[in-house]
C-alpha cells in the first residue's frame, strides 16, 4: 500500500522528505498508486496540452509523462480530468469522452474505450 505523504501548492509537489516537484501548469489531482504518486495537472481551455498525466516518485524523480495518444492530438483541445484507480489498474479519462487504461510503470496506454 502506497502511505508516502506529500502535499500540493498549485503548481507543486512537496514530498514527505522534503523535495519539491514543480510543474508548469497547476496541479489538480494526485494519487498515491503502485510505488509512485500519479499527477494530474489542470489545463485551461485555451492551452492545447493532452499530455497532463504524469508519474513521480517518493523522492521527487519524474518517472514518465503519459505516452502520446493515437489520433487524439490532431484534435486538439481533449485534455486528461480525472485519474481513478479501476480493479487494480491505473485509468484516466480526457475531456473528448475517452477512458484510457494506462501502464503504470511506464505511461503507456493499454487500452481505449470512448464512453459517450
Amino acid at each position: 500500500m502506497d502511505i508516502e505523504n506529500h502535499q500540493v501548492d498549485q503548481k507543486k509537489i512537496i514530498l514527505e522528505k522534503g523535495n519539491i516537484v514543480e510543474f508548469d501548469f497547476p496541479i489538480k489531482e494526485t494519487l498515491a498508486f503502485d510505488g509512485k504518486i500519479i499527477v494530474l495537472l489542470d489545463i485551461l481551455e485555451n492551452i492545447r496540452y493532452n499530455k497532463n498525466v504524469f508519474a513521480i516518485d517518493f523522492d521527487g524523480k519524474i518517472l514518465w509523462q503519459i505516452a502520446k495518444t493515437e489520433n487524439l492530438d490532431m484534435i486538439g483541445y481533449c485534455p486528461f480530468i480525472s485519474i481513478e484507480i479501476e480493479n487494480l489498474k491505473l485509468v484516466s479519462f480526457n475531456w473528448c469522452g475517452f477512458k484510457f487504461t494506462v501502464d503504470a510503470k511506464t505511461g503507456y496506454v493499454t487500452e481505449r474505450i470512448f464512453t459517450k
